[in-house]
Parts: C-alpha cells; structure tokens; sequence
C-alpha cells in the first residue's frame, strides 16, 4: 500500500513534468544552483568574474534566433566548464529537456560522467534532489532526473546520433578527434547534431566547442579587409565558426580607452634577450590605437571585466557601443585568443612559444610549436615551409666519410624502414636508419629483388634458379625479411668487433592485391616468435588527421567489398604523412652538424639524393612529386623513420631523462652484442632455430 510520503513525491514528480521553465539567464541559473570544484578541492558556486568573457556564450545557449553555437578558444579558459557543465546544469534545473553530451571517445565519456558530471550533481544542492530516486536509472553514460527528461554522456557513433531525438546536443573538444569531421560516413558531428535537434526548430541547440587542431591549409591567406574576423581556411571547429556570425574578443586600451581585439598578435617582448625566461617576463601589450606598449599584465584583469563580443561587420565605440549589422545566420560563433584566457598568463604563454621555437630549431619538429600556437594561443597553426628549395647537389655535399654499413658514434638505435615496389620491378626496398635523441644516420640502403624458391619444404638443398622476389604474391619473402633486417647485426665502428641489431622495422603495407595479406601474416608469423613488437606496419592517413601516428586495427571480417585479411588482430599505424614530411624536410635544411641534423655516408650515389628531392608542397600545401616517374624512395623511407621516433616515442624530452636500455650508450644497450659471445640476441637464436624456407638475396 503506497504511504502519504509516496504519495506527495510522485505527485512533486508529475508537478515537475507540466512546470514551465525559469524564467532566468543561463549565467544567473549556473551562478545560483551549480557547484564546480574550486582549485581547494571543495565544491562551491561557479564565479562569472573569474571567466567574464563566459558570459555573453553561456547566455546565448538559451537563444530562439539561432540553431547552434560555436565557441573557438585556448586551453585554461573556462570554456567546458561554463559551456557544458553550466549548459547542464540549466537544462536540468531551469528549462528540463532531453540532452547529448558527446565526448571525443567512449573512454574519455566515461572519465567525464565520473569525475565531472556525477559529482557536480550530486555537490549541488539545487541539482541533486532532480536526479532519479531509482537506481537503475543512473548510470556512466545515462542520467534520468525526476521530471522524465534524459542527459546521455556518449561518443561520436553512428549509433549515438541516429534515430533518436536530443533538444540540446553539446560537443566538446570537436577538434580532438578526426572521427568528428565525418562519423562512419554520415556527415560532420555539427551536421548530426543539428539533424538531431532539428524536431525542436527554435528551441532546440547544437553546441560545439573546442580548441583549433588542424592545420591551415592555405599558408599564404590573409584576411581580407572586410573580413577582420575570419578563421584562417582549415578543418573542424574553425571551419564551423566561419560559418556563423564570427565574434571576436575585444578589449579597451587603459590609456586611450578604445577597444582592440584581444590578440596574440599584440603581444610584444625583447627578441634580443637570449635567456627566453628573461624574454618572457618583458612582455606587454600594445594597443593598435595610441601605440601604448606599456600595457602589462596587472591591467589584464580590470581589461577582461570590460571586454564585449563584437560580430564580423560591426565595431565598437571607445564607450563600449556597438554599431553594425552582423552576418544574417543561423549559427552565433566566437573566437578569443590566449591573452584574454584567465587561466594563462602572457608571460607563460610567451615562453611556451619561445620554448616551442627553440625545439623546432633544434629538432626541426613541429610538433611543439603546433600545440602551443593551438592551445595556449587559440589560433590554428601553419605548417613552417622552407623557403629553399631542397636541392640534390647541396645535400649531397654534406656526405660523410664513414665505413660502409657500420654504425657510427653517436648512434644509440637502428630503426629499418621497407618500402613494397609493385609491378614489374617487384621489390622490397630497405633503408636502416641510426638515431640519437636528435640526430639522424644514413647507415644502409639496399633492394630485395630475386630469391631462390625450394620446390619441397623438406628439401635440404634450395633450388639455385633465381626468380624475382614477389611481395604480394609469395607469404615466404616477407618471413626472409626477418634474416636480412632484423637478425642481421651492424658492426659498431669502434673497431670492437661489437654489433647493433635493429630495434624497429617500419614497412609499408599497400600496394598490389595480396601485399596487405601477406603482410598480416609475417605480422601473425612474428607474434608467434615473441617479435610482433619489432614490426611496424603503417600506411598513410587522411589530411584530417591531427595525430602525427594513430594505431587502428582493421577488420574485414564482416565487410564482403574489403579483400584483406583483416581480423582486427593486427595493429596498422597510420601516418600523417604531411606533416612528417614537414619534419624532415626542415631537418634536411639544417646543413651543420647538431640537433636535428641527418648524416649522409659518402658511399651513397647521386640517385640518393634524387630520391630525396622528388617531392616538394603543392599549392595547397601537400607534399607532391612533379613527375610521377621520379623515384621517391629515399624520401619516403626517412619520413617512415621520423614516424618510427612518435611510436617510440623518442620525440618527447622526458623519454631522454630515464630511456630504457635500447636506448642507453653501446655499453649497455640490449641492442648491442658482440657476435662471438654465448648470449646474443633473442632475435639471432629464434632465427637460428627456425626452418630455411626460402634463400634471398640483396642487392645493392
């Protein structure tokens, strides 16, 4: 029998369910019932003052006139708080509604859902009496609250966006994660997401917020002048805020009180200061107006509480009016720069960028330089292009006198990169690479072209007749590659009598039909000699992708129009390939020996350095061969290299403090053995072990 206090709670439930929404701003909703964890590690109310640029985008959330939202901004602004937690906790407290929350994967969802979401409404006392009484109701990915409305914490999926309606769907950080440019083959993340709420037509909101993480893909754009406020042509979160009415951050000058747009750009520092802490603690701020460069960081917070949004087409008086008519569009976007962040200080954020450049001119990398100009500044980043074209007769120039196939001093690992030749000249081609924390050597180069094939297993003695080496066609020839590269030792060039093996073989898995086959098979054939972790398969990515190595493992088992023999089994790195080559290319302009420098030997002949100069960036950026005829190989290969240090990991500063042994000096390097001695290589005694099937040679 249901009590009296039963009673009251479902009658309390229904009341919820036919209650109209708070009247309020979605700040002052967030400002009154949620509670965020506060740097002391309490829970406490959410200060506007802390982030006031938040305030004008959080507001927005609740707009009839617009059917999305795009937020453009650095990292340590406040930005997923106020956007997604805030947006939260209105919907469920002020205006109930059915929401999506999509997180960049299902792991990252769930880390959300747990340490985010669950605690703020459970440590909010306005949020937490809403929730479902009901157990089952509430789990990781699924919140159900007391007036029937439903939050889902999800994953960009085909499933999670089809057949199923959200009022509200919020995505945060769209550029994290390539797989929101086109979900399985249905369209952008920001597409589906407006699909989904589109039954709602003015009440409903498609969110999506992020930091910048592709590429421009133009490097000579510039702004024209009507369009001051224009992101730079890329992919992701930049291209969608083009195409909504594109607000900029502004600020006012302490001095002369006009306002200017709280830009990187009007940063300044003393670029003849060596020490880059010293050159970071003289920055100020300058203001395009008076010119006052006296601007320091004391005047941030009082410039930040005065800041206003002012859309493309408008501009704003030094009294803070706005004038102008915005671009007529469904979509209210913003865009503001590291400077105004609150959670970062200009001089941090100049010596990032001092830090990041001085990397690049060591390593020739990019890749700190990019996450710095991404995230600390909130602009996207344009691929550094030499401004020499690489040249055959220079680089060979640079050769080296060095003992043939020797390692020299210097080198702590052997990484071996094989590129698959089809057609008529089938061919593996093999290049093997020494590599330091910066430094790069040329120590082999050859081809894999005929083998004599053993007519019966059994047989002791092989087949003398030599026939051409087949990739695609005969499983055999990739299991030879185990004897040539990576049994094979390099002598060391100390005279010793020690030897490197190598470490990594990085191969190439395209090509003709059976090459991909058959190179699964060596992968299955070395898993089952514990070597699996020595083989790197890889192929090359879209230009969408923002991670310069991503490891996916296909699967074609359920897939009749894919004729590989995939099973998921199988780990296949892809590569992007643009920006590797970026890489290399910078570290081929450094011509004296240092950080970042690539040795050549001087037994290598003019076709090397041909190879290595077949390819150069095309109008839009991509690396390109002129004539398709041109061998490109070496070019390739030393690029498979450069992947080889990302999946190592060899790229970043802190592998350097504590590598493990393969990476140690000759004297403890588990690489490194003397051929004589009675404890070799792992790899020399399974080899020794395992049946002759096929007997290769190589050529040079």
């Amino acid at each position: 029998m249901m009590n009296s206090g039963d009673a009251q709670r479902i009658k309390r439930d229904i009341a919820s369910l036919l209650k109209p929404p708070i009247r309020m701003s979605v700040t002052e909703a967030v400002q009154e019932h949620v509670r965020v964890k506060l740097p002391s590690g309490n829970w406490g109310p959410w200060d506007i003052e802390t982030t006031p640029y938040m305030r004008e985008p959080l507001d927005m959330l609740s707009s009839r006139k617009h059917r999305g939202l795009i937020f453009v901004g650095p990292a340590r602004t406040g930005k997923s708080q106020a956007l997604i937690d805030g947006f939260i906790g209105y919907d469920v407290k002020c205006d109930p509604s059915d929401m999506l929350v999509v997180q960049i994967t299902k792991e990252k969802a769930a880390e959300f859902s747990k340490k985010r979401i669950g605690p703020m409404l459970e440590n909010s006392p306005g949020l937490q009496p809403l929730l479902s009484p009901r157990g089952h109701d509430n789990n990781l990915h699924d919140k159900v609250f007391r007036a029937g409305n439903y939050l889902k914490i999800a994953w960009p999926a085909k499933s999670i966006f089809a057949s199923s309606e959200w009022r509200r769907v919020a995505i945060t950080d769209y550029d994290r994660t390539a797989t929101m440019l086109d979900v399985e083959g249905e369209g952008s993340g920001f597409d589906l997401a407006l699909k989904r709420t589109q039954s709602y037509r003015s009440r409903g909101m498609a969110l999506a917020e992020s930091s910048p993480g592709y590429e421009v893909l133009d490097p000579d754009w510039l702004p024209s002048p009507g369009e001051p406020h224009a992101f730079p042509p890329t992919m992701g979160i930049g291209a969608l805020y083009n195409l909504g009415d594109r607000r900029v951050l502004y600020w006012p000058c302490p001095s002369c009180g006009e306002f200017f747009p709280a830009n990187w750009s009007q940063l300044r520092w003393d670029t003849s200061e060596p020490d880059i802490r010293k050159a970071s603690r003289t920055v100020t701020c300058v203001c395009p107006h008076c010119g006052d460069s006296e601007i320091t960081q004391l005047s941030k917070h009082s410039m930040m509480m005065q800041s206003r949004w002012v859309p493309e087409r408008c501009s704003i008086s030094a009294a803070g009016i706005i004038t102008g008519t915005p671009i007529d569009t469904d979509f209210v976007s913003y865009w503001m720069q590291g400077p105004a962040a609150s959670f970062q200080s200009w001089e941090q954020l100049v010596y990032n960028y001092l830090s990041a450049v001085r990397d690049f001119e060591t390593t020739g990398s990019q890749e700190k330089l990019k996450a710095t100009v991404n995230t600390d500044q909130g602009r996207a980043y344009s691929y550094q292009k030499s401004d020499r074209k690489r040249n055959a007769d220079r680089l060979a120039e640079r050769a080296e006198v060095s003992t043939k196939r020797h390692v020299p001093n210097g080198v702590l690992f052997l990484v071996a990169c094989v590129d698959v030749q089809a057609g008529k000249d089938r061919r593996f081609v093999v290049q093997v690479h020494g590599n330091s924390e910066h430094e790069r050597w040329l120590i082999d180069r050859y081809n894999v072209r005929l083998s004599a094939r053993v007519k019966d297993e059994n047989a002791t003695e092989p087949n003398e007749r030599y026939h051409q080496i087949d990739p695609a066609g005969y499983p055999e020839d990739w299991q030879q590659l185990s004897k040539l590269i990576l049994d094979r030792g390099y002598p060391l060039d100390d005279n010793s009598g020690r030897e490197m093996h190598v470490h990594l073989m990085v191969c190439d898995h395209g090509g003709e039909d059976g090459v991909s086959d058959n190179a699964y098979g060596y992968y299955r054939k070395l898993r089952t000699e514990g070597r699996h972790h020595k083989l790197m398969l890889v192929k090359g990515g879209s230009k969408a992708q923002p991670e310069m190595v991503k490891i996916s493992y296909p699967d074609n088992t359920k897939r009749a129009d894919r004729k590989a023999n995939a099973k998921g089994d199988v780990p296949l790195h892809i590569l992007a390939t643009n920006k590797l080559k970026d890489n290399v290319s910078n570290k081929l302009e450094r011509e004296s020996a240092g950080a970042g420098y690539i040795h050549f030997p001087d037994w290598l002949g003019n076709w090397f350095y041909e190879e290595l100069t077949a390819e150069g960036r095309d109008n839009q950026g991509n690396w390109e061969r002129a004539n398709k005829k041109r061998p490109n190989e070496a070019w390739d290969l030393l690029c498979y290299n450069e992947a080889a240090q990302y999946q190592l990991q060899t790229h970043k500063p802190k592998f350097w403090l504590s590598p493990p042994r393969w990476a140690q000096q000759w004297e403890t390097n588990t690489n490194v053995y003397h051929p004589d001695a009675q404890n070799r290589a792992p790899a020399a005694k399974l080899a020794a072990a395992a049946p002759r099937q096929r007997r290769v040679r190589f050529r040079s």
